[in-house]
């Protein structure tokens, strides 16, 4: 309540604290109110008295006290205020929290004020009563006077302030922050004769405290982590900033933990007080006692005192210890950098100098660093720094200043000096704080800069392309002379954005945009588009900008060229159109799509108004006919083709004739065109360049005509134009016929890559049936030659199995015969042995010879002959026998028992023909074109009914052609039989004849027997094969000759030498010497050999030049292996028949 409206206003004082106390108890005053006057004017004088007073009333002698008492009470105080007299008379300072309640609880302030404690029973009370109505004592003034006490505090306060200069002298050279608190402590606790003194840092959470020193006697060091809920309210009250205390832990009533504890430590009287900084609890102070103690509040303020003096000292020493770090780390760091640094009184004299200084001018340092500054300037220097200190110490500006530094080695660089002012609390100037940067180089940099700048400009100005700047933001702050010539702006046109103003508005929002990107992204611009040049035409220009960049980093716009190319943009359309055209031509579109796309292409290129055509020649008729002509009305075209080529015509004749380019300006006036006059007016054609359109060869293809509808006389480029388009069209006619060409040449060269497959696949198939052939054979002769090797072989199946080695040997001979006979074909290398023989009789015997296969297969084998006289052929007998064989096994093979084979025999216009007809299974008509060929049969797989090589017929149609005949084949289909027809013409012969072979020596019947036919006859027989020598040497043997084998021709010659001989029988393939050496030794007549005798040739060498070649040599007859023995044996007598025809007449 307020004291101006209080029912007491006008008797209290309106400033006094326990007034406010009395007016805000409403209770206290009703009752006050309720007394008599004479209680309250007690009251008013009481609260009014400058003296400390009471004033005590009511049954229960309560009490209330005026200002002045709230020094006296203390920490009572304005709890006391109303309460019983009793109240006030105990001891302020008890346990705890010093009500006496022994809860343990300090009674600190919360704000770090200093405790006071008294003890009011040891004061003067003056008592004075105060009666109402009816001499009734109605209340009681009480007047505390000075006491005995007062007396103790002063004693106290100043053992105080002692114990207090005596810190601050042992704490005054004291830097080290730990000393210092342990000095304190320690002094602490020998001042208040304390057996344990400690200081400790409070946790974060304020739940433990760290205790970094402690000074003791008698008891144990609390050193270390120390808990605050080792006793009840001691965390509570530090955390809140009051002290707290126990006067005595072993007092009756004490609690029992707490008890405990100080049991176990020794501790009876115990007092912590709290230190806080912003509001947070940071340390304390704990001074313990091993006896009871009664706290007085001098010495808890002295503990306050000494902990905050223990914070602030450690704190103070701790920051000296950092600043002299920190000063030393940047003393390390102005000498490690490159600058010079330095520092000047307020006046600019230089008093200190990094390193950095030192090293550079080659200087100590000395008292005076002010005298080391003048002799490192340079005179010119000194002038502009004082110039500059000048400037700077009347504020006008920092200190600035470029200036020549002298180096050590006498040289001046050129610095920036700078330097900041240091201003104190009042503002004024302490200390200037600058540097000294080494710019020469940049100095040197910037003149450069400066230059190429000069040269830049120079350079913008004299280069045909237009040059341009812009800033950051976009604009425009530079053109050469170049762009406002050719756009015709002025400088205030065409900067900032105006130059966007003579740009293509079909352009403008393209190349806008582009521009925005490089802008943003700081980064290449590039584009085309048109701008209007002074003369008011649009010109393509290419536009080409780089990003620009300070030496920081900063982007500082763009540095561009402008280029005309308004040429290059004609050409790339140009190059454009011919590139669609070349597309046109490889991707193979049809000719007239592509000389229209020509045309079409010229006339969009055009510099006024024109229509083109392409006219082709005609190889045969050497005309020009319209290949192209989009515009040209149809009806018109009949006029002009087609046109002949010639030196008279118009003139596209007249270019196709001379192969060279002819313009027309004006067709009215050129008399060749007379004849088309008309119709040129009619179609609007008043002037032409016609250009020829040659091939790669010079070759006229034909004509590119350009018309015009008005006189006109083609510029350059028009012409140029002209003769690229015919170019191309030449390109695209010639290539047209060059494809066709080759697509007939493509043909071709399939169909011939497919009859070389094919012919492959045939080979393949032959050596197939090739490797069949001559292994079945092979198989019959190694199984039986193996059963006769045997003993289980019978004696009755000895001679079956000769019959059938010999037969399977003769096939494996016929086989090869005919590869040989094929090989000798393919090459040309086959002759006739031709002579004059009955070819009726050749017939005759041959059905006898194919005869017994006949009769063994169920055919009947027939002849039609107009006669059974001779008749007399010239030509190769043994060939002739083998193609008729030939045609007879395949007709046998073929046809099936109770078939029929006839051979019919008739002469037409001096021709022979031999007709082989069969009723077989016939041929395919789709095999029948293919049945002379090599390797080729009709039933070729592995399920074939009949064996063979598929080169017989081959080989008999090339010996019939030989002959000068023809052999053809013929079937009326699949079941219906074949005929096979040779035709020879009687008059034939060749110029060559040869030696007799084995194959033609024996041309008619053989004997059945050879037995004794050579008796009488001595043989030399040389063979290095033991294996072929001794069967030949058994043959002739049983034929009656003497026969002495030889296995070397050294062997042979000695043999020669020492014996007489009747003829000569050698192989010629033999080790170190072959039979072609022995027979010229022999030859030769030396060494007593018998010079002239018969010698014959046995080797499997079997070819036409292998016969020529052993006859060179100097044998007399050729015979292939493997032998025939009846052919050796009539070889061998035909020989030796002239000798003995000669001895016989001797004789």
């Amino acid at each position: 309540m307020d004291i101006a409206v209080s029912p007491l206003a006008g008797l209290l004082p309106e400033t006094s604290e326990t007034a406010a106390l009395l007016t805000a108890s409403a209770h206290a005053a009703d009752a006050l109110l309720r007394e008599s006057p004479a209680l309250r004017t007690a009251v008013s004088v009481c609260l009014h008295a400058q003296a400390p007073m009471l004033l005590v009333w009511g049954s229960d002698a309560r009490c209330i006290y005026n200002d002045a008492c709230i020094a006296v009470l203390g920490p009572r105080h304005p709890a006391a205020f109303g309460q019983p007299l009793a109240a006030l008379t105990n001891a302020v300072g008890g346990d705890g929290d010093g009500d006496g309640d022994g809860d343990g609880d300090g009674d600190g302030d919360g704000d770090g004020e200093q405790v006071t404690t008294t003890t009011l029973d040891l004061a003067t009370w003056s008592c004075s009563p105060v009666l109402q109505a009816g001499e009734r004592l109605g209340a009681l003034y009480v007047g505390v006077a000075a006491s005995t006490t007062d007396v103790s505090e002063q004693r106290h306060s100043d053992c105080r302030d002692s114990f207090l200069l005596m810190l601050e002298d042992a704490l005054q050279h004291v830097s080290d922050p730990r000393q210092i608190i342990d000095t304190s402590v320690r002094l602490l606790g020998e001042h208040l004769h304390a057996n344990r003194c400690a200081f400790g840092l409070a946790a974060a959470d304020g739940s433990t405290m760290h205790v970094i020193s402690d000074h003791v006697q008698d008891m144990p060091s609390l050193q270390g982590d120390f808990p605050l809920e080792v006793a009840q309210g001691l965390r509570d009250a530090l955390l809140q900033n009051r002290p707290w205390f126990t006067t005595d832990a072993m007092a009756p009533g004490a609690p029992d933990y707490v008890a405990e504890q100080y049991r176990r430590s020794g501790l009876r009287a115990s007092l912590a007080i709290p230190l806080h900084k912003h509001g947070r609890l940071v340390a304390a102070i704990g001074v313990h006692q091993r006896a009871p103690r009664q706290w007085l509040s001098t010495e808890i303020e002295l503990v306050r005192l000494v902990a905050a003096r223990c914070w602030e000292s450690m704190q103070r020493a701790m920051a000296q210890q950092q600043l002299a770090a920190n000063e030393a780390r940047l003393r390390r760091l102005a000498n490690t950098l490159p600058q010079i640094i330095f520092i000047a009184d307020p006046d600019g004299r230089p008093h200190y100098f990094n390193q950095r200084w030192y090293e550079y001018t080659g200087l100590y340092p000395s008292n005076s660093e002010d005298a080391t500054w003048h002799r490192a300037h340079t005179a010119d220097g000194l002038r502009l720094s004082a110039q500059a200190w000048t400037l700077a110490l009347s504020g006008e500006r920092a200190f600035e200043v470029e200036c020549e530094l002298l180096r050590h080695d006498g040289q001046s660089r050129w610095h920036l000096a700078r330097a900041l002012p240091v201003r104190g609390d009042d503002g004024s100037i302490s200390e200037w704080i600058g540097t000294y940067t080494d710019i020469h180089d940049r100095r040197a940099f910037e003149q450069q800069l400066r230059e190429s700048e000069v040269r830049f400009r120079a350079l913008c100005e004299t280069v045909p392309a237009m040059i341009w700047m812009s800033d950051a933001q976009g604009d425009c702050v530079y053109w050469n002379p170049r762009w406002y010539d050719f756009t015709g702006q002025g400088e205030d046109q065409a900067l900032d954005q105006g130059w966007w103003d003579v740009m293509h508005p079909d352009d403008a929002a393209r190349v806008r945009y582009a521009f925005e990107q490089a802008l943003n992204q700081r980064g290449e611009f590039l584009a085309e588009y048109r701008v209007r040049r002074h003369d008011g035409q649009y010109r393509w220009c290419i536009d080409t900008a780089s990003p620009h960049f300070a030496s920081d980093g900063r982007f500082l716009g763009h540095i561009g060229s402008l280029t005309d190319i308004s040429e290059r943009k004609h050409i790339e359309d140009a190059t454009a159109s011919d590139r669609a055209i070349l597309s046109l031509i490889t991707t193979g579109a049809p000719l007239p799509v592509v000389l229209d796309a020509i045309a079409l292409s010229v006339e969009a290129r055009g510099e006024i108004p024109l229509y083109c055509s392409v006219m082709v020649r005609d190889e045969i008729s050497h005309t020009l006919s319209f290949g192209s002509a989009a515009h040209f009305p149809i009806e018109y075209r009949g006029h002009f083709e087609p046109s002949p080529i010639g030196p008279d015509g118009p003139p596209c004749a007249r270019s196709a004739h001379l192969g060279r380019q002819v313009i027309c300006a004006d067709i009215q006036a050129d008399a060749s065109f007379a004849s088309h006059h008309a119709i040129s007016a009619a179609m609007g054609i008043a002037a032409c360049c016609v250009t020829p359109i040659l091939a790669s060869n010079g070759q006229v293809l034909g004509t590119l005509n350009i018309y015009y509808d008005r006189p006109h006389l083609p510029s350059l480029r028009e012409q140029a134009m002209a003769r690229s388009a015919s170019h191309l069209a030449g390109i695209v006619i010639e290539r047209t016929r060059v494809d066709a060409k080759l697509k007939l040449s493509l043909q071709a060269e399939t169909a011939a890559r497919g009859q070389a497959e094919h012919a492959s696949r045939v080979k393949d198939e032959f050596l197939a049936t090739l490797s069949h052939e001559l292994r079945t054979p092979l198989n019959a002769i190694l199984g039986w030659s193996r059963l006769m090797q045997s003993d289980v072989a019978e004696s009755a199946n000895l001679g079956r199995g000769l019959v059938i080695i010999e037969r399977s040997a003769r096939a494996q001979k016929q086989i090869i015969d005919d590869l040989l006979d094929m090989s000798a074909i393919m090459s040309g290398k086959i002759r006739l042995q031709a002579e004059h023989f009955d070819i009726a009789g050749l017939v005759r015997s041959t059905l006898e010879l194919m005869q017994p296969t006949a009769l063994a297969r169920g055919i009947a084998l027939e002849l039609d002959a107009p006669c059974d006289g001779e008749l007399w052929f010239f030509g190769d007998a043994g060939r002739l026998q083998q193609v008729l064989t030939n045609l007879l096994s395949n007709a046998l093979k073929f046809t099936p028992t109770g078939g029929t084979v006839r051979v019919a025999m008739d002469i037409e216009d001096e021709r022979l023909r031999l007709c082989v007809q069969d009723t077989g299974i016939g041929i395919a008509a789709e095999f029948l074109p293919h049945v002379f060929d090599r390797f080729r049969q009709a039933d070729a797989g592995t399920t074939r009914r009949v064996g063979g090589l598929g080169l017989g017929l081959s080989i008999s149609r090339q010996l019939v052609d030989l002959h000068g005949g023809s052999l053809g084949a013929s079937s009326a289909g699949e079941g219906q039989g074949a005929l096979f027809t040779i035709v020879l013409p009687f008059r034939n012969g060749v110029s060559d004849l040869r030696p007799a072979s084995a194959d033609t020596a024996h041309a008619g019947t053989l004997p059945d027997d050879c037995r004794h036919r050579l008796a009488g006859v001595r043989l030399l027989l040389v063979d290095d094969d033991q294996d072929s020598r001794e069967a030949v040497m058994q043959f002739l043997m049983l034929a009656g000759a003497q026969v002495q084998a030889a296995g070397s021709v050294d062997a042979a010659e000695q043999c020669l030498a020492n014996a007489h001989f009747d003829v000569l029988v050698s192989d010629i393939a033999m080790p170190l010497r072959d039979g072609y050496d022995l027979i010229r030794t022999v030859r030769s007549g030396s060494a007593d050999l018998p010079r002239h005798i018969p010698a014959i040739a046995l080797t499997a060498y079997v070819r036409e030049e292998d016969r020529d070649r052993a006859v060179v040599a100097g044998f007399d007859a050729h015979m292939g292996k493997p032998v025939e023995p009846p052919g050796l044996v009539d070889l061998i007598e035909r020989l030796i028949l002239p000798t003995r025809a000669a001895r016989d007449a001797v004789e």
